[in-house]
């Protein structure tokens, strides 16, 4: 028994662990009413980080693509982040976790922003 109470310990103390040293990104969306991210490129990523998109500005959206950098094509298997809006009450988070590949691309869909030069990426330490 005393061998699965240190066990059960450990466990938690690495999660706390890595819930303590979880560090807050933020990108703006559309700042200064510009087809921008910014950052464009938001690296140094650990899990348990999370990515927050704030919207300055602007009907936008977060949409992963399967790359390459400025690729205008949603991905196949990362889900939307944000689909387009222009609610300044809905930024939103990105969580990443375990799963989550080392680097994710993401564009904004609405009309012709990516081609405009929208688009980002997220970077895994």
């Amino acid at each position: 028994m005393p061998r699965l109470n240190f066990k059960l310990l450990t466990i938690l103390l690495v999660t706390f662990a890595t819930i303590i040293s979880a560090e807050l990104f933020i990108v703006h969306v559309g700042k200064n009413g510009d087809f921008i991210y910014d950052p464009q490129k938001t690296t140094g990523l650990k899990i348990g980080d999370v990515v927050q998109f704030v919207w300055d500005s602007g009907p936008h959206s977060v949409t992963p693509s399967d790359g390459p950098d400025g690729s205008c094509t949603q991905s196949t298997a990362i889900p939307e982040i944000q689909s387009p809006t222009s609610d300044p009450g809905h930024n939103v988070t990105f969580e990443i976790k375990e799963d989550t590949p080392s680097k994710v691309f993401y564009f904004c869909s609405v009309s012709d922003h990516c081609d405009e030069g929208m688009h980002g990426s997220l970077e895994r330490a």
